[in-house]
């Protein structure tokens, strides 16, 4: 007996499934049918939004960096190797095509300079969370590049301690006791 045709489109069916499934159906079928991966970018695209436009200060920059890291996977999946999650293996892209931006770019990162129709464009949060991001960003920018990496990645993008470690190619705890210092700075500042 032939299995009944499911209604809902292709799209709404691929959403559903786990990064790793998504990432196998990709894999086989990049370059010509981009279905699996436009699922997954659009899963991944809003986090690495927020995150790239609080580490690098400016929405422009942050868009020009997510369409760098989309490129890079689009054309690096087929060698994804799985040694560690599909979204620690984006972030560390996210991470390395961030460093690279700012080092071309030459300025110091004033993440105090962010404007509020930047937040605005990327967040649907109330004013009140807007004006509270906006402050948190000025504390973060106090902290030195590698603190402000941990920080925004812990608390932006909601990354696990072993990620980021994975991504910044840093030691579990030194993860850890950075973040927990630059947390003590950043309540220092506050109060």
């Amino acid at each position: 007996m032939n299995r009944p045709v499911s209604r809902r489109p292709l799209r709404a069916r691929l959403a559903e499934k786990g990064d790793d499934q998504l990432v196998a159906i990709a894999r086989r079928q990049l370059p010509h049918v981009t279905l699996a991966y436009e699922v997954l970018m659009k899963r991944y695209q809003d986090p690495l939004m927020r995150t790239c436009t609080r580490y690098l200060g400016s929405l422009h920059d942050a868009e020009e960096v997510v369409h760098e890291v989309m490129l890079k996977v689009f054309h690096g999946l087929v060698r994804f190797k799985g040694e560690s999650s599909f979204k620690t293996w984006l972030y560390r892209i996210a991470h390395n095509e961030s460093m690279s931006y700012l080092r071309k770019r030459k300025d110091q990162l004033d993440l105090a300079a962010v404007s509020e129709e930047d937040y605005l464009a990327t967040d649907q949060h109330s004013v009140e969370m807007d004006v509270m991001g906006q402050r948190l960003d000025r504390w973060i920018g106090q902290l030195g590049l590698e603190d402000k990496t941990i920080v925004v990645y812990r608390a932006i993008a909601e990354l696990e301690y072993k990620e980021i470690a994975e991504i910044m190619d840093m030691n579990l705890s030194a993860v850890k006791m950075r973040y927990q210092r630059a947390l003590e700075k950043l309540k220092q500042h506050y109060e």
